[in-house]
C-alpha cells in the first residue's frame, strides 16, 4: 500500500503548508487606537441623536457628547502607554481629526447634506472635551443633568462693578474665584480661543468682515432654505434634520423684514446707487435715466 504521508515527506512537502495554500488569505486592516476605542459606542449613540437636530440638541446632547469625546481621548492616550506616540498619532486627538472621526461614526457628509446645528454641537463638544482633558481642574460636566461647569475666573476673567453716582460708572477688577460655576454653551468658544488661540484669519476691517459674511450667508441661506422647502414638499423626514422650532421663529422674523418698508428702501438703494472706483457713492445709470 502506498503511504501518501511518506511521499509528502520524501519530496519535501509539508501537509500544513499545502493546506494553507488552499485557503484564501484574508486581508487584515489595522485600525487606529481611536477607531478601536470602546468609547465610540456611547459617542455614536449621542451623535445619532444630535444629527436629528432636536430642539434640545445644544443644551442636552452637547454635554453628553463632550463626555464621550473626553473618554475617547483618555482611552486613546492609554493605548499609547507602552509606546511613545508619533506626531501622526498625536494628531488623532486634535480638533480636526476628532471632528472628522465624529462625522464618520454617523456617516455625516457636510457637502451633500449640510447640518449646521449638528456641526456646531460637535465642534463645541470637542472643544469642551479637550479642555476637560488638558485643564481638568477648570472644567467639568454633569452629563446626567446636562450641566457644564467652568472655573469662575476662567469663565469671567473680569468682574465689572457699577459705581453709582460717579462719572466713571464702572470699575473692573480681576476675578480670582476658583470655584466651578455653571455656564451656558456659548462660553465654550470664547474660553477655547483663549486657551488654544484662534487660528482663523481676520479681514483688514470690521466692515469688510461683515460684508463678506453677509454675502456668503445670503448664498448659503438661499441654498439651505430651498432644500428645506423641497423636503417639506416631499414630506421627507430630512426636513427635521435642518429645521426646528427656533429655525421657524427666525424664518418668521426674516419674513417680517422682507415685508417691511425698510427692506423696500434697501432694495431701492441697491438699484439706485453703487460704489465708484474711488470707493465713493454714486448714482447708477438706471437712477440717472429715471431722474
Amino acid at each position: 500500500m502506498i503511504k501518501f504521508k511518506n511521499i509528502y515527506f520524501k519530496y519535501g512537502f509539508n501537509l500544513n503548508e499545502v493546506k494553507m495554500t488552499a485557503d484564501v488569505k484574508k486581508e487584515i486592516v489595522e485600525k487606529s487606537p481611536i477607531e478601536n476605542a470602546k468609547s465610540n459606542v456611547n459617542l455614536k449613540t449621542h451623535l445619532v441623536l444630535a444629527l436629528k437636530n432636536t430642539s434640545s440638541i445644544m443644551n442636552v446632547l452637547l454635554p453628553k457628547i463632550s463626555v464621550s469625546v473626553k473618554e475617547l481621548i483618555i482611552e486613546t492616550k492609554k493605548a499609547w502607554a507602552s509606546n511613545t506616540p508619533t506626531s501622526d498619532a498625536k494628531k488623532l486627538i486634535q480638533m480636526k481629526a476628532l471632528r472628522e472621526h465624529c462625522y464618520s461614526l454617523v456617516n455625516y457628509n457636510r457637502r451633500t447634506d449640510p447640518n449646521s446645528a449638528f456641526e456646531m454641537v460637535v465642534t463645541r463638544a470637542i472643544k469642551l472635551a479637550l479642555m476637560m482633558v488638558d485643564y481638568s481642574s477648570e472644567f467639568d460636566v454633569d452629563s446626567k443633568n446636562s450641566q457644564i461647569f467652568v472655573m469662575s475666573k476662567v469663565a469671567t476673567p473680569t468682574i465689572i462693578e457699577k459705581l453709582e453716582g460717579q462719572k466713571s460708572a464702572t470699575k473692573k477688577t480681576a476675578n480670582k474665584d476658583e470655584k466651578l460655576v455653571e455656564v451656558n454653551t456659548g462660553v465654550i468658544d470664547r474660553v477655547y480661543n483663549i486657551k488654544y488661540g484662534n487660528p482663523t484669519r481676520t479681514p483688514k476691517t470690521k466692515d469688510a468682515k461683515a460684508e463678506i459674511s453677509f454675502k456668503d450667508s445670503a448664498k448659503m441661506f438661499y441654498k439651505l432654505f430651498n432644500k428645506a422647502l423641497n423636503y417639506a414638499t416631499k414630506e421627507d423626514v430630512k426636513f427635521f434634520h435642518s429645521v426646528d422650532e427656533d429655525t421657524m421663529k427666525q424664518l418668521s422674523l426674516i419674513d417680517t423684514l422682507f415685508n417691511s418698508d425698510a427692506y423696500e428702501n434697501m432694495r431701492n438703494f441697491s438699484i439706485d446707487y453703487c460704489e465708484d472706483i474711488e470707493g465713493k457713492l454714486e448714482k447708477t445709470s438706471i437712477a440717472k435715466k429715471s431722474a
